[in-house]
């Protein structure tokens, strides 16, 4: 009897452990990607793209020559700026509001090309990443750019980048360089991300331009330069 009832008592715990992980996974949500702006070739899972799409996470997207793609993720972001030739997808976009400080996590798999994003900052439990061919990037509460080979760009925030086994911490006026192994001075114009969303939400009727310039002397924000 004795050892029946502990055997009770484990089956309980049991079943409260999964209706408390059911519950978890019920609590969170699916974000999404919506298409703000887009300029020249753009397609998601092969199909071409347009202003007021939403991409999910696992949809396959791709840009062309000469060609650039805003997006607003919402709690997931808010922005990403996707460059020329890029081929990527989002391999998770959800967030959880149930609990006492909302837990988000975004992760990007970059194939190839470029993206810039501004990350608003999260709670601890929250997770942003950018993976690459080369390097995983932990991005939280920062305006970065990250390219296929690697390199990652820092304008504000930290990045926490992981290349070949080792980890390095990317600051503010920073980039990492895989090509040496290194933290070194980010000399990179940084993107124009509010003026990139001010552009893409104008009622153009059609597709949004979005046009990359280099930086003016004497200011703090550009458009996305090469």
């Amino acid at each position: 009897m004795k050892q029946l009832g502990s055997f009770s008592r484990l089956a309980g715990v049991a079943a409260l452990c999964a209706l408390v992980a059911n519950l978890s996974l019920a609590a969170a949500e699916t974000g999404k990607a919506e298409i703000k702006g887009i300029k020249g070739s753009v397609t998601v899972d092969g199909q071409a793209a347009k202003v007021g799409d939403s991409i999910s996470p696992g949809q396959q997207i791709a840009t062309g020559a000469g060609s650039q793609l805003n997006l607003f993720l919402g709690d997931n972001g808010p922005t990403l700026i996707v460059d020329a030739n890029a081929s990527l997808s989002f391999d998770e976009l959800s967030f959880d509001k149930s609990g006492a400080e909302p837990v988000i996590n975004t992760k990007i798999n970059v194939k190839a090309g470029k993206v810039a994003g501004y990350v608003k900052k999260t709670s601890s439990q929250s997770k942003y990443i950018v993976q690459t061919p080369t390097t995983t990037a932990a991005i939280r509460g920062t305006k970065y750019q990250v390219t296929e080979d690697g390199v990652v760009a820092v304008w504000e925030g930290v990045v926490s980048v992981t290349f070949r086994g080792n980890t390095y911490d990317v600051s503010a006026g920073q980039k990492f360089d895989p090509a040496v192994g290194a933290v070194v001075a980010n000399d990179l114009p940084i993107p124009s991300f509010s003026q990139a969303s001010s552009t893409a939400t104008s009622a153009l009727g059609g597709a949004v331009i979005i046009t990359p310039t280099r930086p003016n002397p004497g200011s703090s924000e550009t458009q996305p330069g090469q």
